[in-house]
């Protein structure tokens, strides 16, 4: 049995022809459903990231009254903590996570509208995130360490 054309598509023929004007629109809701939930995803991950941030923000004052409360000796208040610049930081990255993934989700759903069947994303948005947590991770175990 000879495969059909439509099964041997890839990505390097998923844009419609130069010479034959636009494709029809993708009609699967499956498609679109499933750009959905990957949307709700990066926002469900974008809200996590901000509540982090406030976590981050209070963790060098939880971990000073912890200390009192255990008699421990602590550091003066003047010491300037890391912690409340490290969660500003992080709430930002979720803002910044919410608005890409809001951008990408329109471009996406705009090119299903447009006919191209399997919309390239760019990945390095990605991983500029993966870095920047990564990053954030490393500030707050050095603070762990030396507080």
């Amino acid at each position: 049995m000879q495969p059909d054309a439509s099964d041997t598509e890839g990505l390097a023929n998923s844009r419609p022809a130069p010479g034959r004007g636009l494709a029809a629109a993708v009609d699967d809701p499956r498609v679109y459903l499933a750009a959905e939930r990957t949307f709700l995803a990066w926002v469900r991950t974008s809200i996590a990231l901000m509540g982090f941030g406030f976590l981050i923000s209070r963790f060098a004052f939880w971990l000073r009254e912890y200390a009192e409360i255990q008699g421990l000796p602590t550091r003066p208040h003047t010491h300037r903590a890391i912690s409340p610049w490290l969660g500003f930081g992080m709430v930002l990255v979720g803002v910044f996570v919410c608005v890409t993934a809001a951008d990408r989700h329109r471009r996406y759903v705009r090119a299903l509208q447009a006919g191209v069947k399997n919309p390239p994303l760019n990945v390095g948005t990605s991983m500029r995130i993966a870095t920047i947590l990564a990053l954030v991770g490393l500030l707050m175990a050095t603070q762990i360490l030396f507080y």
